[in-house]
């Protein structure tokens, strides 16, 4: 026995030994399953359960389990690629609840246009229509969407 075993390897066998290991690998298939499915289908469609090879998934709508039928093959074959062998046998699709994941974006967020201050002949526009409006709770907001409206214009 080489001597120290590191605790990754200890716990392999140990799990081995009492028929763990393949439950193991049966539950990264909730970690995996964003990765392999990508961000589209994992929001609207998540793993239940896997029992004897059959994983279970829970799908949101009716068009989607459609959409899916189709993918089943290439899901299983894309899981069991990254599972390192044979764990899930065949895809049951659902309807059921799917709970809201919070995947990082892929692409970057445009950024909001950036606002040109306005000039002074807008500034007096604004002013001078403002002036007839004698509610002055009324005025600030018009005011305020009179700035709006002019700066995403520039």
């Amino acid at each position: 026995m080489r001597f120290p075993i590191p605790l990754g390897d200890l716990l392999t066998e140990e799990l081995k030994g009492h028929g763990l290991a393949e439950r193991l690998r049966e539950a990264e298939i909730w970690r995996l399953w964003p990765e392999v499915v990508g961000h589209a289908i994992s929001s609207r469609a998540q793993p239940l359960r896997i029992i004897n090879g059959t994983l279970t998934v829970a799908v949101s709508s009716g068009p989607w389990m459609q959409e899916l039928s189709f993918l089943k093959g290439m899901m299983k074959e894309k899981l069991n690629g990254r599972l390192g062998g044979e764990v899930v046998k065949e895809i049951v699709l659902k309807s059921g609840k799917v709970e809201k994941t919070f995947a990082p974006q892929t692409e970057p967020a445009e950024a909001p246009p950036r606002k040109k201050p306005l000039t002074d002949r807008q500034l007096a526009f604004i002013d001078e229509q403002a002036a007839t409006i004698s509610d002055p709770e009324t005025r600030e907001v018009f005011v305020d969407l009179m700035r709006a409206s002019l700066e995403s214009r520039q």
